[in-house]
């Protein structure tokens, strides 16, 4: 078994604790340093505005100050990691602003508001076709949202969360196995919230099971391409997909720390191509400590630390 040795790890963290944002900082120390986790808070209120939505380039792809539904997903997926309660006024601030931003006509959120086409973005943000190349945000962002209403189900209406999951699950049965990366992590977020009914946790695992191996990609030669990759995937020894792809996914761990980079980081394996070159250069070395510390965290999970 191949595993990081202490001197990259403490590259890794190194990299992350000087060339990370303040926030990353912050997740890296309690993660791996007995930090506390409200100094985590402190750094993500940094993002929050007033409105109660996150903004601020806190999904560091979309530049924009205002809020958006991308950007207070991104927070509550922190938040629930950290098994924060919905007593955090920090929580029940960005799930009011997901209430508010709810589309009756729709029954979805549009992702980022029209606004942020004036700011630096990657293109995939652009406004024009948006809808289309989200698949009209019926999945994402979504499911994932579904998931926090839920997990947060003190702050939400039943009639609601019941209301959107039912539509969520009868969306997923007309889906083909094979989907995106991001679509398959929203499926997969949504089953790990707390709250959410049996019966619709036996249904969401039945379609994971059979969207997983049609959708990871296992071939280790396209992993320096855009593809969801098998650690991207799974996250712990205890998921229950684990099995389904279990090989790829060893060899996956194997492949990350053969491919640290000498700085001690994992990069970005997507770019923004020529739009907003000095932006990009900005948001590449977020996601880079972001990443990092991903990588880092999975392979603590599965005994990959050397020590």
């Amino acid at each position: 078994m191949i595993k990081l040795s202490k001197n990259y790890v403490d590259k890794a963290k190194t990299f992350i604790v000087n060339r990370g944002r303040p926030l990353e900082q912050a997740l890296c120390r309690y993660h791996f340093d007995g930090g506390p986790k409200e100094h985590i808070l402190v750094e993500l209120g940094k993002f929050q505005n007033a409105d109660g939505g996150f903004g601020n380039a806190l999904e560091p792809d979309l530049r924009a100050s205002e809020s958006s539904v991308l950007c207070t997903t991104f927070a509550l997926d922190i938040l629930a990691d950290l098994d924060f309660s919905s007593n955090e006024v920090m929580i029940e601030k960005s799930v009011n602003y997901v209430m508010r931003t709810y589309d009756e006509e729709k029954y979805t959120w549009r992702f980022i508001p029209e606004t942020t086409d004036t700011s630096p973005h990657a293109p995939w943000w652009n406004q024009d076709g948006l809808e289309k190349t989200f698949g009209n945000f019926l999945e994402n962002p979504r499911v994932k949202i579904c998931g926090y209403l839920f997990h947060y189900q003190e702050l939400t209406p039943q009639d609601f969360r019941d209301d959107i999951l039912n539509r969520v699950l009868a969306h997923i049965e007309t889906r083909e196995d094979k989907v995106s990366g991001d679509t398959l992590k929203c499926y997969l977020h949504l089953l790990q919230c707390g709250n959410l009914p049996y019966d619709a946790k036996v249904r969401l695992r039945h379609k994971l099971e059979r969207m997983i191996p049609a959708s990871v990609e296992t071939d280790s030669t396209k992993w320096k391409e855009y593809c969801l990759k098998p650690i991207g995937t799974i996250k712990s020894p205890n998921s229950p997909f684990l099995h389904l792809i279990d090989q790829a996914f060893e060899t996956s761990l194997d492949y990350e720390i053969q491919n640290q980079d000498e700085d001690g980081s994992w990069k970005p394996f997507w770019s923004w191509g020529k739009v907003y070159p000095e932006d990009w250069k900005v948001a590449k070395q977020e996601w880079s400590a972001i990443l990092t510390l991903d990588v880092l965290k999975v392979l603590e999970a599965f005994g990959r630390i050397g020590k």
